[in-house]
């Protein structure tokens, strides 16, 4: 029953902040709202991937179904062959899994595919030092992004050097220096692994950019509280927007969308919500966790009971009862 009950309301909180307006909110509020329920997903699928795998085949529903032989569902067709339902039930159960471990290694792949085009702009396509310690690469468009996820670094390109001007160099640098001071990698990394075990779940793409756009939002206000000028960020925006060099990064300046109401957030400075609002959201994203971490805990107590209910069955039908 209490399974139950955290299921219910991993599904209620899912669906928080796609009923709710979240860009109003602070960047980090938006961003725990939109990271929770990233991983409620993934932490949902693994139960029914569980379920599936462990408790559905000792089931008396399942049992009835997959009881039966070919041979004796189509003697006509089947004489000779001898193909149980068991045989069929057991495969279907490991369908989920193997998905699931496929999208795994897919988005495992990739992380490993980016993580060497890094190493290569950094090492390998470097042609000197930049302010602020950054390394420059060739280049007419405009590049201002953070590379590499255990020593992240500034990568500038020529063209963003010649470009912008010393305002929105400034404002850019100091961007990017929020994604590094604010460890948004880590939470990059914490939804790219959400993705693989979600990526069938409704709605997990857009959790997904709901989340980088959050992460943008995020490292702009770090920047401005660092007396960057809005206009000077939000002109730097719009110039790497414009840039045809593909994101090889962590983060670019320019991100991966939503760039007309980062812009427009920037010039408008819209108000904030009600304090009373704002809070409960918090509040609301802090329970989240909570939910997530339970029922993750919960998880090893779902494969063991099933296990056993699973044994259980099998020493019913040795015993024939």
């Amino acid at each position: 029953m209490m399974l139950l009950v955290l299921i219910g309301a991993a599904l209620a909180m899912i669906a928080v902040p796609h009923v709710v307006s979240t860009r109003d909110l602070t960047p980090a509020t938006a961003a725990a709202l939109w990271g929770v329920a990233l991983g409620l997903r993934a932490v949902l699928s693994v139960f029914v991937v569980a379920y599936v795998l462990v408790v559905l085949p000792a089931t008396a529903i399942f049992a009835s179904i997959t009881d039966w032989c070919w041979h004796t569902a189509l003697p006509v067709a089947a004489t000779n062959v001898g193909v149980m339902g068991a045989w069929v039930g057991q495969g279907a159960t490991l369908l989920p899994a193997l998905v699931l471990a496929v999208s795994a290694a897919l988005v495992a792949a990739s992380v490993l595919r980016s993580a060497r085009r890094v190493r290569r702009l950094v090492v390998q396509e470097a042609i000197g030092r930049g302010p602020r310690g950054s390394v420059i690469v060739g280049g007419a468009d405009v590049f201002v992004a953070v590379a590499g996820f255990s020593r992240p670094r500034l990568v500038l390109s020529t063209g963003a050097l010649t470009q912008l001007d010393d305002a929105e160099l400034a404002a850019g640098i100091a961007h990017e220096d929020g994604h590094i001071h604010r460890r948004h990698r880590f939470v990059v990394l914490y939804a790219e692994a959400c993705r693989a075990l979600a990526r069938f779940t409704p709605g997990t793409d857009r959790a997904l950019a709901a989340l980088f756009f959050q992460l943008e939002r995020d490292a702009d206000a770090w920047a401005l509280r660092r007396a960057t000028d809005p206009v000077a960020l939000a002109s730097a925006i719009c110039k790497a927007a414009s840039s045809r060099t593909p994101s090889l990064a962590l983060a670019t300046l320019a991100g991966a969308q939503g760039i007309s109401a980062r812009v427009s957030g920037l010039l408008d400075q819209p108000a904030r919500p009600p304090l009373l609002r704002q809070a409960c959201l918090a509040t609301l994203a802090g329970l989240g966790l909570a939910l997530l971490i339970a029922l993750t805990a919960q998880l090893p107590a779902v494969i063991s009971d099933g296990r056993a209910h699973a044994a259980l069955a099998a020493m019913r039908t040795a015993c024939g009862m």
